[in-house]
């Protein structure tokens, strides 16, 4: 009989969930509470990568009121990578009530 991790476990039910949410707008929830929105644009054996709009802290307050608060999905993009054992859970996301 194989023994199977509780890692395991989890790492084969991200995979699915990556494939079944591929290229839709998701929600990460790290396990810190941070949260992310973004495209699922891939995933590998270890992480998930979103597509989403680089920040830009060092602007000065007159811009980012200006610009970046308003259409906060203008400007460049990014592919930025999330691993799995540092997410609590991800799913689809929602904007709006249903």
């Amino acid at each position: 009989m194989e023994h199977v991790t509780h890692d395991q476990r989890d790492m084969k039910h991200h995979h699915e969930k990556s494939k079944q949410h591929l290229y839709q707008f998701v929600q990460v929830e790290m396990n810190d509470g941070s949260v992310y929105q973004g495209i699922l644009h891939s995933y590998d054996m270890d992480k998930l990568f979103l597509i989403m709009p680089k920040m830009h802290h060092h602007m000065s307050m007159e811009l980012d009121e200006s610009s970046s608060r308003q259409f906060p999905f203008f400007g460049p993009f990014g592919l930025f990578g999330f691993p799995f054992f540092g997410i609590r859970r991800f799913g689809p996301f929602f904007p709006f009530f249903i």
